[in-house]
C-alpha cells in the first residue's frame, strides 16, 4: 500500500514510496510492479461524509483503465485539497482481488456551527460580517478566515483604526464533527489625518492641493463628516486627481510621487513630493475630417470652442468643447457625429497644439418618439414637454432641453432620452424610458420665526391630478400671529395649449400692533411661454422660461381691532373693502433649487389696476428679483455664491389724509429677515403720530407705505457642503414712503450683517445677526432675528 499526502512534501514521499518497494521480497516487489506502470481498475473516493461523492470525482482526472502515472495523482490530489473541503487527502495504491485499486482518502473539515464576534464597536455587524465572509453552516477554512480577517482590518482602517487586530479561534460544538468560530476584535485608538503636506509646489498653494484631495485632515467636525480617516485605495486615487489638476492648469509634465505616510503618536502625516515642471499653452488649434460643410468652417468652429491659441493649456476645456462641438453639429442635424481631439506636446515651445478629428456622418430626422415607463402619466402630458417632435431635424441641444423639461416635471424619478437607429438610414428614433416617482404630498410641522412667531403648517399636494399634470394644493398656516389658508388648482397647458391657468381661493388674518388685516380672496391667472409666440431671446437675455399674462383678484378686505392709540390714518382705514383688480404680468424662473438656489435667477413685473368693480381704486406698479452667481468654487467645500435682488414698488391710491395712498390692506412695511434686517419686522416706512383723548401725542407709528423700495447684496459661502450648512454675510438698503413721496433714495434705511443657513432635514432654518447702521426716531432695532420652516 503507497499513501501520499496533500503538499508537495506529500507528492514526494509517494515517489519515495514507490522506490522503497523495489527492495522488498519478490512477493512486494510484484505489486509494486503492478503499481508503477499498470493499469488503474478501480478510482475510489473514502472518508467523505458531507461532501457528495461525486462533487469530489468531477476534480480526479484519473479514471479507471488509464496507466498509473504519479505526476496525474499528485494533480488529482492538489485538485482535491484546493475544494477547501478538506484538512488532510492520502492517496492509497492497493491489489485487490487482481485489481489495481487508487483510493482518495480525505478527512473533512470540521462545520462551522456559530460564529461569534466579540469587541466590535465601531463597525455596522452586517458590514463587519460581510467583510469577513464567513457565515455558519459551512466548512471552516483556515484561507478564507484569513483573508476575511484581512479585508475585515482594511475596513477598520477606513475608519481609522489602523491598530486594529483580529484574532479567531474554535471551539468544538455541541454536535460532533462541528465547531464555533469566535473572533476576538482588539479596534486599538483611533488614528486620525493629521497633517497633510507638500513639496515642490511652487504655483498652488497647500490648502488649494488639500482641496483637490478626497483624502482629509482631521478637524472638529470630522465626526459628523467622516473625514480625516485613512483610505489607502483613496490616497492611491488622490494622486491621480492631483495629476489632472496640474495638467488642467498646463503642467502636462508634472510628477506627483506617491505619498509617504507617517505615523506621528494617534496621529498620521502624510508627505506628497511634487515636480511641477513648466507651464504649457494652446499653439495650433486645428480640425481635421469631414467637418466642413455649407455653412461650416474653421473660423465658425472656433467660435463654439473656448480652447484659445497662446492662452494656458486646460484638459478640461478639451473636454468641453468635444461637447459643444458634438452639439453644435448635432444641432444641424448629424446625431451620430463624433469628435476626438488630438494633441500634440512640443517642449521647446511649451506648446500644446491641438487638431479637432470630426466624423460627422449624414444628417438625420427625428423618426418615431417611442415613450415607456410612464404607468400613470399620460402619453400627451410627456410630448408636449418634448422640444423635438417627429419627421424634424434632430437636435443635440433640443434633445438635451426635452431631457431636462421631463425632469422639471417633478413626475419622474428617472427620465432617460436616448436615441437609436431607425430603419432608414437618414432617420433617428428618440426612446423616452420613464420611472414614475411619487407626485402627491402631505406634510405637517411647525416653524418659528422672530417675525411671525410660532407657525403651524398643513398642507397637501398632487402634482400630477388624474396623470393629466394638473397641480392642486391646500395649504393652512395657523400662527401666534398671522393665519393663512389658501387652496389653488394649476393647468400648465390649459385647453390642450401651453397656456397656464391657475385659481386660488384664500383668506388670511395678519395681527399688527395697533390693528389687524384680514382679507378673504379669489384671484384667476393666466400665463403664456414667449417661446411658443416665437420670442425666444431678447438680446443677450433667454427667454426660455418666460411667461406673460395676467391676474384678476377679487378680495374683500377688513381692517379691524384698532388700538385706541392709533394714528388718525388708521382710524380712517377701519372697516370692510372689496378690492377688483386685474395685473398684467411677467414671470421668468430659472433658480436651480426651489429652497436653496446657487444658480440663475427670479424675476416677476406686474402693474395691477383695482377699480374694476368693487370700493377701491389704485394703481400698484411692482418689479421684485432675485439673481445668484456662483463666483469661485472654494476647493473642498463648494460655491462661493453672490446673491442680489430685491423689491420696488409704486402705487398710486385714492385721496387720503397722508395723500393719494393704496389701502391700508395693500401698504408695504419693511423691516425683518426678507427684507431690511436688523430692523424690527414691520417696523419701517411712514409713521404717524397717536394721540390720547386729550390730544397729547402718545407714540409715533408705522402706517405702512404706498411707494418702497428694498435692496439686498449677499455673499453666500459653504460651511459644511454636505450638511447643507452655509454662511452669509449680507448688506441691506430699503424703506417705504407715502405716495406724496415718492421713491425718497435719501431716506433709505440700511444695515449689515451675517448668519448661517441651514438645509436641515427638518425644513429650512436660518439664523442671522443685522446691525442697523441709520436708525432714527421711533424705529425699533431687532439685532438677531431667524426663520425655521420657510425657504432659503
Amino acid at each position: 500500500m503507497i499513501r501520499s499526502r496533500s503538499s508537495r512534501a506529500a507528492a514526494t514521499a509517494l515517489l519515495a514510496a514507490l522506490a522503497a518497494l523495489c527492495v522488498l521480497p519478490s512477493a512486494r516487489l510484484a505489486a509494486a510492479q503492478a503499481t508503477s506502470g499498470t493499469r488503474v481498475d478501480v478510482v475510489k473516493i473514502a472518508g467523505n461524509e458531507r461532501v457528495d461523492t461525486q462533487a469530489i470525482r468531477i476534480h480526479i482526472k484519473t479514471r479507471p483503465g488509464d496507466r498509473l502515472e504519479m505526476n496525474k495523482v499528485d494533480a488529482d490530489l492538489r485538485a482535491i485539497y484546493s475544494m477547501g473541503f478538506f484538512d488532510d487527502v492520502v492517496v492509497e495504491v492497493d491489489r485487490e482481488g487482481g485489481q489495481t485499486v487508487l483510493t482518495f482518502r480525505v478527512k473533512e473539515r470540521a462545520l462551522i456551527a456559530k460564529v461569534d464576534i466579540k469587541g466590535n464597536e465601531e463597525l455596522e455587524d452586517t458590514e463587519l460580517e460581510t467583510a469577513l465572509a464567513v457565515r455558519p453552516r459551512t466548512i471552516y477554512d483556515p484561507e478564507k478566515v484569513r483573508r476575511g480577517i484581512e479585508a475585515a482590518k482594511r475596513l477598520y482602517e477606513t475608519k481609522g483604526y489602523l491598530d486594529a487586530d483580529i484574532k479567531p479561534r474554535t471551539e468544538p460544538a455541541e454536535e460532533a464533527g462541528q465547531i464555533d468560530l469566535i473572533y476576538e476584535i482588539d479596534q486599538g485608538e483611533e488614528i486620525s489625518v493629521g497633517e497633510i503636506e507638500f513639496e515642490g509646489n511652487e504655483t498652488f498653494g497647500d490648502g488649494e492641493l488639500r482641496g483637490v484631495m478626497s483624502t482629509k485632515e482631521a478637524w472638529f467636525l470630522s465626526f459628523l463628516l467622516g473625514s480625516g480617516k485613512l483610505n489607502r485605495d483613496e490616497l492611491k486615487t488622490d494622486v491621480e486627481r492631483l495629476t489632472a489638476f496640474y495638467y488642467d492648469h498646463g503642467y502636462v509634465n508634472v510628477k506627483v510621487d506617491n505619498p509617504v505616510v507617517e505615523r506621528e503618536g494617534d496621529e498620521l502625516k502624510i508627505s506628497v513630493k511634487i515636480d511641477e515642471g513648466e507651464p504649457f499653452d494652446f499653439g495650433e488649434i486645428a480640425f481635421s475630417g469631414d467637418y466642413e460643410g455649407p455653412t461650416v468652417d474653421d473660423a465658425k468652429l472656433k467660435e463654439q470652442i473656448a480652447a484659445k491659441e497662446g492662452e494656458r493649456f486646460r484638459a478640461s476645456l478639451l473636454r468641453e468643447d468635444v461637447d459643444k462641438l458634438s452639439d453644435y453639429y448635432g444641432d444641424l442635424g448629424y446625431a451620430f457625429a463624433n469628435v476626438e481631439p488630438q494633441t500634440l506636446i512640443r517642449p521647446q515651445d511649451k506648446r500644446v497644439d491641438v487638431s479637432y478629428q470630426v466624423s460627422k456622418g449624414n444628417p438625420v430626422t427625428i423618426g418615431e418618439i417611442e415613450i415607456t415607463g410612464n404607468t400613470k402619466t399620460r402619453d400627451k402630458v410627456i410630448r408636449r414637454e418634448m422640444r423635438i417632435h417627429e419627421r424634424e431635424q434632430f437636435s443635440a441641444t433640443k434633445l438635451r432641453k426635452s431631457r431636462d423639461a421631463l425632469r422639471r416635471l417633478g413626475f419622474f424619478s428617472e427620465v432617460n432620452v436616448t436615441t437609436r437607429k431607425a430603419t432608414s438610414p437618414d432617420e433617428i428614433n428618440v426612446l423616452v424610458d420613464l420611472k414614475e416617482g411619487s407626485t402627491g404630498a402631505f406634510s405637517a410641522g411647525a416653524g418659528f420665526s422672530s417675525g411671525d412667531e410660532f407657525l403651524f403648517n398643513v398642507r397637501v399636494s398632487e402634482n400630477n391630478l388624474f396623470g393629466y399634470g394638473l397641480r392642486v394644493v391646500a395649504n393652512a398656516d395657523i400662527g401666534t400671529i398671522r393665519n393663512n389658508i389658501f387652496l389653488s388648482a394649476t393647468d400648465p397647458y390649459f385647453l390642450d395649449t401651453p397656456l397656464l391657468a391657475a385659481l386660488t381661493l384664500n383668506t388670511v388674518d395678519l395681527e399688527f400692533s395697533d390693528f389687524t388685516r384680514s382679507s378673504t380672496g379669489v384671484s384667476a391667472r393666466l400665463l403664456y411661454p414667449l417661446e411658443a409666440l416665437g420670442l425666444e431671446s431678447l438680446g443677450p437675455v433667454s427667454l426660455e422660461d418666460t411667461r406673460v399674462g395676467f391676474e384678476y383678484r377679487l378680495e374683500r378686505a377688513r381692517i379691524s381691532d384698532v388700538a385706541f392709540d392709533a394714528p388718525p390714518s388708521i382710524f380712517t382705514e377701519s372697516g370692510t373693502s372689496t378690492i377688483s383688480s386685474i395685473s398684467p404680468n411677467l414671470l421668468r424662473n430659472t433658480l436651480n433649487h426651489a429652497f436653496d438656489p446657487t444658480d440663475g435667477s427670479f424675476q416677476e413685473v406686474s402693474v395691477e389696476f383695482a377699480g374694476l368693480g368693487g370700493d377701491t381704486k389704485f394703481v400698484l406698479v411692482e418689479a421684485r428679483g432675485r439673481w445668484f452667481v456662483p463666483i469661485y468654487r472654494i476647493p473642498g467645500f463648494g460655491p462661493l455664491v453672490y446673491s442680489s435682488g430685491g423689491t420696488i414698488a409704486y402705487g398710486i391710491g385714492e385721496e387720503g389724509l397722508s395723500g393719494h395712498e393704496i389701502p391700508l390692506v395693500q401698504r408695504y412695511f419693511p423691516g425683518g429677515i426678507n427684507t431690511v434686517r436688523g430692523f424690527e419686522t414691520r417696523s419701517l416706512g411712514p409713521r404717524e403720530n397717536a394721540f390720547d383723548p386729550q390730544g397729547n401725542i402718545v407714540n409715533n407709528q408705522a402706517v405702512g407705505g404706498t411707494n418702497e423700495l428694498i435692496a439686498q447684496n449677499e455673499f453666500i459661502f459653504p460651511i459644511v457642503q454636505q450638511l447643507g450648512l452655509r454662511g452669509v454675510v449680507f448688506f441691506d438698503a430699503g424703506n417705504a414712503w407715502f405716495q406724496r413721496d415718492g421713491l425718497d433714495i435719501g431716506n433709505l434705511r440700511y444695515s449689515v450683517g451675517g448668519g448661517v443657513r441651514w438645509l436641515s432635514p427638518f425644513g429650512p432654518l436660518r439664523l442671522e445677526l443685522g446691525v442697523p447702521l441709520n436708525r432714527k426716531g421711533d424705529e425699533e432695532q431687532q439685532l438677531f432675528q431667524f426663520s425655521f420652516g420657510a425657504p432659503l
